[in-house]
């Protein structure tokens, strides 16, 4: 029976936790990674097939070495 107990408390907290992210204060840390995803696409950086040379220099991406093969 203390099992039952633990397991419905566990899922309760989940789901407050959950609540909490969605709609309280904790949502103010959070990132959206739809929308960081869709401002690369826009920038043409999304993929890294071509797209804007400006774009893709500000992503850092030109500083990829491969010294650690």
């Amino acid at each position: 029976m203390i099992l039952v107990f633990i397991i419905v408390g566990l899922l309760f907290f989940i789901m407050g936790y959950g609540l909490y992210l969605t709609f309280g204060p904790g949502k103010v840390d959070l990132r959206d990674p739809i929308d960081e995803h869709a401002k690369m696409h826009e920038l043409g950086i999304a993929h890294g097939h071509g797209g804007d040379s400006k774009a893709y220099a500000m992503s850092g991406k030109l500083e990829h070495k491969h010294e650690d093969q």
